[in-house]
């Protein structure tokens, strides 16, 4: 039978930090007494301090991001230097994992194993590890990525989500696998690509579901003025308004350009003239225009102040309903002048001034 400091690893009362003291006093034969009274937390814990633990807490960060850049619908994505936190403290005598939220979403997320994060995290143990029982955790979450705005909230939480799945059982996935199992729950690659990688992804699907994806290089002397109107727009709202087929002419047109959007970003002096033509497109950005007025007077820079040459192009980010211009200076006068716009439409809104993200998603034990 198990000594008492076996059955002290399953009093609901010890900190995780009583258990990883006792768990280090009992020699081997009492810690598998102990993994046969407590199951999958004390065995948990006795893998962990045995096989060289990296500790109990994971922080895993997540960068917003944009899809499309205009002619690159469902295909192209970037990461931006906004970012997600989750900080995940590994609790397995708790008979739950409970998430607290800070920032956007706070009021607005389920705070328990509903919330997109964990199932995020399930999807990954059951395609990559049959179903392993996750060990429960203290999740804090703080995130600054504003939901429903096309910034890829979604795709924050998804990768933040399978990332974890795969620290919390130590799968040591590669970005791709982390990808092909975010595409069971969100089907286009564009901003989970782009919160993986960072930096700028051309991305695409095979017939069997995983992933195609290669990163580019956005130039250094572009930054983003990204324009957040103050109300929500959900991805599935602005995909109904969008036709079932295209013309041919109309498909060659984006062919032609986001053939050439990859290569042009990267130039690290940016050709003004070639990238505005390059963000035109004929598929998505016209056809959501009525869910959001202002916007086609921002792509055709039409308002006051959009004639500013440090204005490289402008795009509408995602689904929307935020808009992204690519900048190589003066970015608040720019970003003023895109709110301006908006407001003469009666539509309120702020601007953000972003980097793109050099790292991607990060993870870090403690």
């Amino acid at each position: 039978s198990p000594s008492p400091a076996c059955s002290d690893i399953v009093a609901d009362r010890l900190s995780m930090s009583s258990v990883i003291d006792k768990l280090k006093a009992l020699s081997p034969v009492e810690a598998a007494a102990s993994i046969a009274v407590a199951g999958t937390a004390a065995g948990f814990l006795v893998k962990w301090l045995l096989g060289g633990s990296k500790g109990n807490t994971v922080t895993i960060s997540v960068p917003a991001s944009t899809a499309n850049l205009a002619c690159g619908f469902d295909t192209l994505g970037a990461g931006f230097d906004l970012n997600l936190v989750l900080t995940a403290t590994v609790a397995p005598l708790q008979k739950a994992t409970t998430f607290k939220y800070e920032g956007e979403g706070a009021g607005e997320v389920v705070l328990d194993e509903t919330n997109l994060i964990w199932k995020s995290a399930e999807k990954c143990s059951k395609r990559y590890a049959g179903g392993k029982e996750l060990p429960k955790c203290k999740i804090h979450v703080v995130n600054p990525v504003p939901f429903g705005r096309g910034l890829g909230s979604s795709a924050c939480a998804i990768i933040a989500g399978v990332a974890l799945g795969s620290e919390l059982l130590q799968l040591k996935l590669t970005r791709e696998q982390l990808l092909n199992v975010a595409l069971e729950i969100e089907d286009h690659p564009d901003n989970l690509s782009a919160a993986l990688w960072g930096g700028a992804t051309a991305s695409g699907v095979d017939d069997e579901g995983n992933c195609m994806i290669r990163p580019f290089k956005i130039s250094s002397a572009i930054k983003a003025v990204v324009l957040v109107p103050r109300f929500q727009l959900s991805t599935h709202k602005a995909r109904e308004v969008l036709p079932a087929s295209y013309s041919r002419k109309d498909c060659v047109f984006n062919l032609q350009r986001v053939a050439l959007l990859p290569l042009a970003l990267g130039d690290e002096k940016p050709d003004r003239k070639l990238l505005r033509e390059l963000f035109r497109d004929k598929l998505h950005q016209a056809q959501r225009g009525p869910l959001m007025p202002g916007l086609a007077d921002c792509l055709a820079y039409s308002g006051a102040g959009l004639d500013n040459p440090n204005l490289v192009a402008v795009a509408l980010s995602g689904a929307g309903p935020c808009i992204m211009a690519l900048c190589t200076g003066d970015m608040p006068r720019i970003g003023e002048a895109l709110k301006a716009n908006l407001a003469k439409h009666n539509i309120q809104s702020d601007y953000k001034i972003l980097p793109f993200s050099a790292t991607g998603t990060t993870v870090k034990w403690s």
